[in-house]
């Protein structure tokens, strides 16, 4: 067979089959030696192009790395601000809370605050490729509001993008926090120990109290009934009021934080008596409270609130922020059944005798909705209606003033005195006065929140309890 182009096998020239026959076979190679010199050369363009391609790859895997070690250092140096604005805040903070002096602690504060800002920064960086940057710590004090803020800018030498032209990278970044100071609070406890006060505290104990006083509607101190009801198992109107502020101090004196609270105590008739001072020693304050009762004294028994508050209004001085223990802020409460008289006891040998509180500023005007004249005792007197006009001097110093209403309890008409006029007196209150009391006592309070109101014994303790955890919130009781 004969193949065009190639040699035939049988065709030598010599003559030789085997010459033809290996000349044929070597043609047949050349093909093949074609197609590997081809495959040879497309590998070598292949290298070529891979080593051209490497350099931007080098680059992006050089970048990326100088950007994770920036990375990183940045997260260290972000930590260590975030300590640093911890480290000063407390530390401001803790100066403050422990200071005893008398001078204004904010600056030492503050001092103090950058100091350990600044040391908790440097604690915290660690080893970095840099020098380390010295940050920039602000620590201020606002009232009991104490702010701190740490900053910081750094440089640092690349690696692979030095080979780029870029031999340092920069960053920077910032923390800042907001503290509340606990206060200093001071609680200035008014509690109503007039005539009314010895009213039974439900009517349950008003039966009592009738019985045991012959046909008296109230356990009047003055005629020494007082004990007596007791003694058959009556709870006062007094009693509840002071069992409940007792409640409330023994929670102060459990909590945590106790150090921060000063209380005074106050009773409030015709008379205004501080039967406490104001001090740290909550338990003596718990004493002075469960000693409380219905007014005993010469010139008293009837209710001036006007006079008591006003009187406690000149006594102070402006409130304070609440940072020191010196600029302590203040609480008012007022406890009261809210009606005023002129009435008070003078006493004439081993008996007594109505007379005209002096120091009484009747309504003006005085209508019927909020004050009248009854002329039928021994002397004319007025009963009326709260006047909140009487908050006014301890608003403008500053104070809050919280009021709880303990309603005025108006004895069914089986359980009333003997006496035509004093149960005019009850009649009178409980038609006109005990509307105008509610909402004269919540124009005294600092705001609606601060107004309570409270009838039954379990009412008003929970009223007192809300009171005083409204006062200690600014100083946060934990118990």
């Amino acid at each position: 067979m004969t193949v065009p182009g190639l040699p035939s096998p049988t065709r030598t020239d010599d003559g030789s089959p085997m010459i033809a026959i290996r000349a044929f076979r070597r043609a047949l190679r050349r093909p093949r030696d074609l197609v590997r010199r081809v495959a040879r050369d497309r590998a070598g363009s292949l290298t070529t192009l891979f080593a051209f391609s490497l350099i931007p790859l080098i680059g992006f895997v050089g970048i990326a790395t100088d950007y994770g070690l920036e990375l990183a250092a940045k997260s260290k140096l972000d930590h260590a601000a975030d300590a640093a604005v911890v480290a000063a805040i407390t530390s401001a903070q803790s100066y403050i809370v422990a200071y005893k002096g008398t001078g204004d602690p904010t600056a030492a504060a503050i001092a103090v605050g950058k100091a350990q800002g600044l040391a908790q920064f440097n604690a915290n960086t660690g080893s970095l490729p840099a020098a380390v940057p010295t940050p920039t710590i602000n620590v201020s004090v606002a009232g009991r509001q104490v702010n701190a803020t740490a900053s910081y800018a750094f440089s640092m030498p690349t690696i692979f993008m030095r080979a780029l032209g870029t031999a340092t990278t920069s960053f920077s970044g910032s923390a800042g926090s907001t503290l509340t100071i606990p206060a200093f609070t001071n609680i200035y406890v008014v509690v109503d120990v007039s005539s009314s006060m010895g009213i039974g505290a439900t009517v349950a104990d008003q039966q009592i109290v009738y019985n045991a006083t012959g046909g008296c509607a109230v356990a009047c101190h003055h005629s020494g009934t007082t004990d007596l009801a007791r003694s058959k198992g009556a709870t006062l109107r007094i009693d509840v009021a002071k069992n409940a502020v007792t409640s409330a101090l023994n929670q102060i004196i459990n909590s945590s934080n106790a150090n921060r609270f000063q209380v005074a105590v106050y009773t409030l008739s015709s008379q205004f008596t501080n039967v406490f001072p104001l001090s740290s020693n909550l338990s003596g304050a718990v004493t002075a409270v469960k000693a409380l009762d219905v007014t005993a004294l010469n010139q008293d028994g009837g209710t001036n609130t006007t006079y008591g508050l006003t009187t406690l209004g000149n006594k102070l001085g402006n409130d304070g922020d609440g940072l020191t223990s010196n600029t302590a802020q203040g609480f008012v409460m007022l406890i009261t059944d809210g009606v005023q008289d002129s009435d008070w006891k003078v006493q004439s040998g081993a008996s007594w005798a109505d007379g005209y509180d002096s120091n009484f500023t009747p309504y003006s005007p005085c209508n019927q909705a909020n004050c009248t004249k009854l002329t039928g005792f021994a002397v004319p007197i007025y009963i009326q209606s709260f006047n909140p006009s009487a908050c006014a001097l301890l608003k403008s110093k500053g104070y809050t003033l919280m009021t709880l209403n303990t309603t005025y309890l108006v004895p069914p008409s089986n359980l009333r005195s003997s006496s035509a006029t004093l149960n005019g007196v009850f009649d009178y209150v409980q038609k006109y006065l005990q509307s105008s009391i509610s909402s004269n006592l919540s124009a005294c309070a600092t705001s609606s929140s601060y107004a309570y109101s409270a009838n039954t014994p379990s009412e008003i303790s929970a009223a007192v309890q809300q009171m005083f955890a409204a006062a200690g919130a600014q100083a946060r009781i934990v118990n």
